[in-house]
């Protein structure tokens, strides 16, 4: 039995087996197209992993992005690449599936180290991602152009929100976030929702849903705000990146067409998103994410940083000179982005941020 046999083989109540009673998920929202439970993926507690029925493929909206089903086992066993065989097994064990065959299938002899080698070489081939799908914009006509105060006073002016096409939904009190490619297409409707029930069911942030469409797009093949800041960046030739779309749109509100930041929507950095920013002929890249240790000594401080070499710096040190924004003056809160505290703060944060050695 070959990897896609299995997936083939596996229902839908076999997938709800595998993430209930399994790997402990639980499923907090169902309907005719998704789930949405715990980020199981990566042992995070965030309603943030959704599941759709159709395309029988999971995507994780804070780290791990799409997956199916093998690739959701080996984020949750922490199993390496080149360990996928396990997953298929693993799968096969806890379903009671006979005759599972490491997803190579009877015809091929492999060794241990054979297999190792052929993964190297493949794994160096360029991924291939799916075209994104274009949406018609005039789909956003069904929104209002309301602007809540929250925003407002956590520094994001109106004309801003203008510029970025930030409307509202009144029937389900969300802030609607269009995302736009670099050509200004539609590709995807987020919705920040305002519902304190919502919010620790699904979490702020999410894919908005119209009828049976999600309006949803893998956020690691586009970087938020590209579109407005081309000119900036290239003129710059620097770029910052922050986690948020908020943060872009404070950064806008402070420095209008001067503005060179884009948000990677999570706080990894894609491959795709690397290639992005290697068109733009920056010299600079700014690490800009959110401050997510509360004191300099801590092991969440070693962790976090950690984190930010291994998941960005190493994937853009070979190319760019890459400077980070890290609170060594107590300047922010816990889990502040470095644009929340203002224009001031965001500049001393600047005039103190970090050269990280070049690695070439």
């Amino acid at each position: 039995m070959t990897a896609q046999d299995l997936k083939t083989k596996l229902s839908e109540d076999d997938i709800r087996t595998l993430l209930t009673d399994h790997m402990g998920a639980t499923i907090s929202y169902e309907d005719d197209d998704i789930w949405i439970s715990d980020t199981i993926c990566h042992h995070g507690s965030k309603q943030k992993l959704y599941y759709y029925k159709e395309s029988q493929m999971f995507h994780c909206y804070t780290e791990c992005g799409q997956m199916d089903v093998i690739g959701l086992v080996m984020g949750f066993k922490e199993y390496e690449q080149e360990e996928f065989q396990k997953a298929i097994n693993w799968i096969c064990v806890q379903l009671n599936i006979d005759n599972c065959e490491y997803g190579f299938g009877k015809q091929e002899q492999i060794s241990d180290w054979d297999f190792i080698r052929k993964y190297k070489r493949n794994a160096k081939k360029e991924i291939e991602y799916k075209p994104l799908i274009i949406y018609d914009k005039r789909t956003l006509n069904i929104f209002q152009k309301f602007y809540t105060r929250e925003w407002i006073d956590e520094g994001i002016s109106i004309d801003t929100m203008r510029k970025y096409n930030i409307l509202y939904s009144t029937w389900q009190q969300k802030i609607i976030i269009p995302h736009f490619d670099i050509d200004n297409q539609l590709i995807g409707i987020r919705g920040r929702s305002l519902m304190e029930e919502d919010i620790d069911l699904f979490g702020k942030y999410g894919p908005f849903k119209i009828g049976k469409t999600f309006f949803n797009h893998p956020l690691g093949q586009n970087l938020f705000g590209l579109n407005h800041n081309v000119n900036a960046i290239k003129t710059k030739r620097k770029i910052m990146l922050v986690e948020a779309e908020k943060s872009v749109l404070q950064t806008d509100t402070m420095f209008g067409e001067d503005n060179f930041t884009v948000a990677l929507c999570g706080s990894n950095l894609t491959d795709f998103q690397r290639s992005l920013i290697l068109k733009l002929g920056v010299k600079e890249v700014i690490v800009a994410l959110d401050k997510q240790y509360e004191t300099l000594d801590s092991e969440e401080c070693k962790k976090w940083a950690k984190h930010i070499k291994d998941k960005i710096i190493d994937k853009l040190s070979p190319y760019f000179c890459v400077t980070v924004l890290w609170d060594v003056s107590d300047l922010l809160n816990y889990k502040d982005s470095p644009t929340d505290r203002g224009k001031e703060v965001l500049l001393q944060l600047m005039d103190q941020k970090i050269y990280v050695p070049t690695n070439n």
